[in-house]
């Protein structure tokens, strides 16, 4: 599912682990594990590779986040993605931690190969993945459980974060380049409201549905199985309800830049009003939904504090800004 990211202290016996406690709690029994891989830490996350736990001896992905992520993921994989004729990870349980408002989410062990943009094939078989999630979300009832992501919870993103980035210009631990670069997104902020209506104009009429929100590499692996290859797709904490667009990104980042003509295809008669520059102008929008995704998050991280606590929020900010001066310039209504 990924690949070990640090060198966390682990306790003399695995047992004491406490991914590995949670485990027992689930399965109410002790089982020490051959060995613990940690994928990712943080203050509000961790996730954890419990090798030799799962059926048969496989390896289980434990993964510790806020009670109300792990409530939003157990519906999509036990109510949703287990009763669709797709090639879906096991999800095995989740364990509440005690009054600490988190819980233990736990996964079968992503295994394939990597996502590769590259491999027409890959991009067909999420185009197909993709077409049919959408389809059979947008009958289910599910909005009232899922947070929106219709345009204007990005409008909303976008005020925010303008609102942040202009509140630490008065940073006195930004130098000037840093300085620039925010400057460089408030002024960018202001020119994709400025033409917000468009970006509401290409997503009228669109049906609402199940949008996974980060459909990024990270997330998936592809497998092959007796009928060819099948999609494995995971990290549903970003899910949504709303129009599809930035599940539909072409070309940015790490984005799977699904097959749109395999997409559209895929869905039928759904968006069978929308053609296929309609769905590619849907697919032009995500790409500013997922900057603003990114540089809201990023912008939390702003401290008024030590430039050693802002190192790492200003270099995905760079990142940003010029994947948003990109964007703009290529946007068909701007040329």
């Amino acid at each position: 599912m990924a690949r070990p990211t640090t060198s966390e202290l682990l306790p003399e016996r695995l047992t004491e682990h406490r991914a590995v406690r949670a485990w027992s709690r689930l399965e109410s029994e002790s089982i020490e594990p051959e060995g613990i891989e940690v994928l990712k830490t943080g203050k509000k996350s961790a996730v954890y590779r419990l090798v030799g736990v799962g059926p048969k001896g496989a390896s289980v992905i434990a993964k510790r986040c806020p009670l109300a992520t792990g409530l939003l993921e157990r519906m999509i994989y036990e109510e949703f993605l287990s009763a669709l004729p797709l090639p879906a990870l096991r999800y095995y349980g989740m364990v509440e931690e005690p009054d600490t408002g988190f819980c233990w989410a736990f996964l079968e062990d992503a295994r394939g190969q990597e996502y590769s943009t590259g491999n027409r094939e890959h991009r067909e078989l999420a185009g197909r993945w993709l077409g049919t999630i959408h389809k059979a979300a947008a009958s289910a009832v599910f909005e009232r459980h899922l947070p929106g992501r219709q345009p204007d919870h990005y409008l909303e993103l976008l005020r925010a974060s303008r609102a942040t980035l202009v509140c630490h210009l008065r940073n006195p631990a930004l130098g000037e380049a840093d300085l620039l670069t925010l400057q460089a997104l408030t002024s960018y902020c202001d020119l994709l409201e400025a033409h917000w209506s468009e970006l509401e104009g290409a997503c009228a009429g669109v049906s609402p549905t199940l949008v996974h929100g980060d459909f990024s590499m990270k997330n998936v692996r592809v497998a092959t199985t007796g009928a060819g290859l099948a999609l494995l797709v995971f990290d549903w904490e970003y899910a949504g309800w709303g129009v599809p667009a930035s599940d539909l990104v072409q070309f940015m980042g790490r984005t799977l830049s699904p097959d749109l003509g395999s997409y559209r295809t895929t869905m039928n008669g759904l968006m069978a009003p929308l053609a296929l520059p309609d769905i590619e102008r849907l697919a032009e929008c995500g790409k500013f939904f997922r900057l603003l995704d990114g540089i809201s998050w990023s912008a939390l991280l702003l401290v008024f504090d030590s430039y050693t606590f802002l190192v790492r929020p200003m270099s995905y900010l760079r990142s940003y800004e010029a994947r948003f001066a990109e964007a703009l310039r290529t946007a068909p209504w701007l040329r």
